[in-house]
């Protein structure tokens, strides 16, 4: 296999994995920006939005819990964007790379090494953001939250969520 196709292979599976991760991202409500939400795949948007949701009430969520997780996700989005800002640059170079005329190998590694550091800061952020929305959470409420988590979004009518 021609290192341009492992290279195409890995972007392709490291983007896969980035979808996850930027279907949990979507932690807002209408009209807000993706970048402030824990990993895992899920719409928290959907679930403390103003209107409640899908996610609110299959954790059965007060009312004080949902402007807590919402106060959290206002802070988080200041916190992640610069980071998914950064995910979003690293993965524009190493396309770069891999659409030159002869794309160097040595070029192309350094730029998915990149990309991978800066996914990886990503997703350590993600999981301290989901690690801090739990916090708010009853045990049972954590317990079916990561229950949901396990079996990833469910797609269907109203979209993805669970």
């Amino acid at each position: 296999m021609s290192t341009k196709r492992v290279m195409t292979s890995t972007a392709a599976a490291a983007a896969l994995a980035l979808c996850g991760w930027a279907g949990l991202a979507r932690a807002q409500g209408p009209g807000g920006d993706a970048a402030g939400a824990p990993p895992g795949g899920h719409e928290w948007g959907r679930g403390f939005g103003p209107g409640g949701g899908h996610l609110a009430e299959a954790l059965g969520l007060s009312d004080d819990q949902k402007t807590q997780l919402q106060a959290m996700r206002a802070k988080q989005r200041e916190t992640l964007k610069p980071l998914m800002d950064a995910v979003r640059s690293a993965h524009d170079a190493y396309e770069k790379t891999l659409e030159a005329d002869s794309p160097d190998a040595t070029t192309v590694g350094q730029a998915a090494i990149s990309l991978h550091a800066a996914e990886k800061k990503l997703r350590a952020a993600h999981q301290a953001a989901f690690d801090e929305m739990k916090s708010i959470l009853t045990p049972e409420q954590q317990t079916k939250l990561e229950q949901m988590r396990e079996r990833g979004p469910r797609r269907g009518p109203g979209g993805p969520g669970f």
